[in-house]
Formats: C-alpha cells, sequence, structure tokens
C-alpha cells in the first residue's frame, strides 16, 4: 500500500502547531520568571535611610477588575499612588478613626484616606523601634497588624526576625516585644496574620499551617489546615475570623477569602470566594467594616513588591452575611452578641 504524501496544507498546521507551542512554552516561562521576581527577599532591597514624618496627597484612580463571583460583589477599585518612596510594599491593613492603616515590608506605618473623600492624602512615619537595628533591609519587614485587645495600642507581626511588637497608638513607644521563636520559618515566610484572640493575639502564619496564639500566660502552637498559603487574617464585625489566601505559580497569583474556623486539633479554612484580580496583583492586607445599611465591606490592598510593573491596587468587596445560628465562640461567632450582654 503507498501512503499518500501529506498535503500543504498539513504540514502548514504542523508547523503552526509547534510555533504555538513554543509560544506558550515562552509564554509560561516569562510568566515564572515574573512570578520569581516579584517575591524576592527584603534583603535583597537597599538599606533604608530616615525620613521625616510627612503628609501628601494620595491619588486614587478607579481601574477596572473582572466581576467578583457572589457572594462577594465588587463596589470599586483604585490604584494607589503617593508621592512618598514609603509609599511601596504595603503587608497589612486595619481600620483606624475613620481612615485606613497600613504597615510596609521596610518599616513605614501608612494612615490613609478611603478612595472616595474629595482630596485624599496619606501620612507616613518611619518605624523606627523594632527588631534589628534601624535602617537594615531585613530588620523591619512589619508583615501584619491588629489592634491590641486590651487598647494599648497596635500589635505588628515581623518577618526576618520573627516576632510581635505591642506599639503605643502613635507608634512612637514600644511597650512589648515577643520572640516567637521560630527557626523553623522561613526568613521571609511568618506572621502573615495577625488577630486580637480574647485576651491574646492569634497569629498565622504564610505556611498555611501553623497557628500561634500568644498572650501574658503562654506561647501556644497549634495546627492549621489552609490548603494555601495565608497571606491575611482580620476580625470581622461579629467577630468571626476571616482569612486571605493565595497561590502563585507560572499562570500568576490567584487568591480566595475564606473564614478561619476552629477545630478541635487547631483551625481550618472554610468555604472559599474567589477575589477579583489582575494576573500580578497580590493582596497582603485586608479589613473588615460594618456597613450603615447592613452587611459587610472587605477592603483589600496589594503589596507592590517594590516593582516597577506592580501596583498599590486597593479593592472593596460588599458582602451580606447570611444570620447566624451558632453562637459558638470556637468560630469567633457570637462574640458580638456577648459583649453586648456584659455591657448590658
Amino acid at each position: 500500500m503507498r501512503l499518500m504524501p501529506d498535503s500543504p496544507l498539513n504540514g502548514a498546521e504542523q508547523t503552526l502547531q509547534q510555533s504555538f507551542m513554543k509560544s506558550l512554552i515562552f509564554n509560561g516561562l516569562l510568566m515564572a520568571v515574573a512570578v520569581c521576581l516579584a517575591y524576592l527577599p527584603v534583603r535583597r532591597l537597599p538599606d533604608l535611610h530616615s525620613l521625616p514624618a510627612a503628609t501628601v496627597a494620595l491619588a486614587a484612580r478607579p481601574v477596572a477588575l473582572p466581576a467578583a463571583v457572589a457572594p462577594l460583589h465588587l463596589v470599586g477599585a483604585w490604584e494607589l499612588v503617593a508621592k512618598d518612596p514609603r509609599f511601596t510594599g504595603l503587608s497589612a491593613l486595619a481600620l483606624d478613626h475613620g481612615q485606613l492603616l497600613a504597615v510596609s515590608d521596610r518599616g513605614a506605618v501608612i494612615r490613609f484616606d478611603f478612595p472616595t473623600k474629595p482630596r485624599p492624602t496619606a501620612r507616613l512615619a518611619d518605624l523606627r523601634i523594632g527588631p534589628g537595628p534601624w535602617g537594615k533591609k531585613w530588620s523591619r519587614d512589619a508583615e501584619s497588624l491588629a489592634p491590641d485587645p486590651k487598647g494599648r495600642g497596635w500589635w505588628v507581626g515581623f518577618e526576618q526576625n520573627h516576632s510581635l511588637w505591642l506599639y503605643d497608638p502613635t507608634f512612637q513607644r514600644a511597650i512589648r516585644s515577643i520572640n516567637l521563636n521560630r527557626p523553623d520559618w522561613w526568613n521571609n515566610r511568618g506572621a502573615e496574620g495577625l488577630l486580637a484572640d480574647g485576651d491574646g493575639m492569634l497569629v498565622t502564619a504564610e505556611n498555611g499551617r501553623d497557628v500561634m496564639r500568644v498572650s501574658d500566660a503562654a506561647v501556644e502552637r497549634r495546627a492549621m489546615v489552609a490548603g494555601a498559603d495565608v497571606a491575611e487574617a482580620a476580625r470581622a464585625p461579629d467577630g468571626s475570623a476571616w482569612i486571605l489566601l493565595r497561590t502563585k505559580g507560572s499562570d500568576g497569583v490567584s487568591q480566595w477569602i475564606a473564614p478561619l474556623i476552629r477545630t478541635g486539633a487547631g483551625y481550618r479554612s472554610g468555604p472559599t470566594w474567589p477575589v477579583p484580580k489582575d494576573v500580578f496583583d497580590n493582596f497582603e492586607g485586608m479589613a473588615i467594616e460594618a456597613r450603615a445599611e447592613g452587611g459587610w465591606r472587605f477592603w483589600l490592598v496589594t503589596d507592590d513588591g517594590h516593582r516597577i510593573m506592580a501596583r498599590t491596587l486597593l479593592v472593596a468587596l460588599d458582602y451580606i452575611p447570611p444570620p447566624r445560628h451558632d453562637k459558638s465562640p470556637a468560630t469567633g461567632a457570637g462574640l458580638s452578641k456577648a459583649r453586648e450582654r456584659k455591657r448590658r
């Protein structure tokens, strides 16, 4: 039997398929390199130079993002730009007296207005007291932030030197520091999430496997099953705990919001909701506020990673929680009700 030779059309198709495969491989390699560059350790950055505290104008430019998946609703997204070199690397987010409060991975404290304000501003100051000597690129890698449950000020979680520091409300004075004593954590994968927990603090590690409860009495280690890296943690208005999850791969960064649920052995993540974002946006800050008309608003902020191609993005997502019947404090639910009964 004689075999018919391939037609010119088949040859052209094979050539096209080969070119397409080469393009896919090249784009995949390019994406992988970009993702790796996005997570270069802070130790690669130059040392810090002291700057005076300053208030600068904050530009909030609306940007388009993919629609959120129910039950989340995308309210808005803004790229934030401020003419101060410290407005970069935002790694945690909180709400404080009608403003947003952030710390950066290079030791800056930043208070800034909501983007809906007619002329928003940002107030920036150096976090001069902390682990290690001031100015060194590894000594002020702040990654998490939460209010002190006793009202003394703010707790900040640091990587590189894995520790917690309690500051007064102005961040000018350190009240206490706690060495987390975790030599098994990587330098740049430490206390990514921080939550007030009764009279102590709950620390969630970036690896998604470790939780530490820190109090005046003890430091307890507990297990967590998150199924992904943990980028941030926050308390909701009803007292429940929520975490921001993250995976990185050749197709970029993917992220989800999930409740943090207490179990007998430790903690686990609950149902996950994807966060609307572009491929290189890396959300590392999350705060949750109650809306006057009902429901909650999740505020998310990205860490630009000190990269030219990245941005500081603020996103608002609305959520209406279902009626809760479980008042067990194990999951954080019912804490607000308990406090209300105590006041009465």
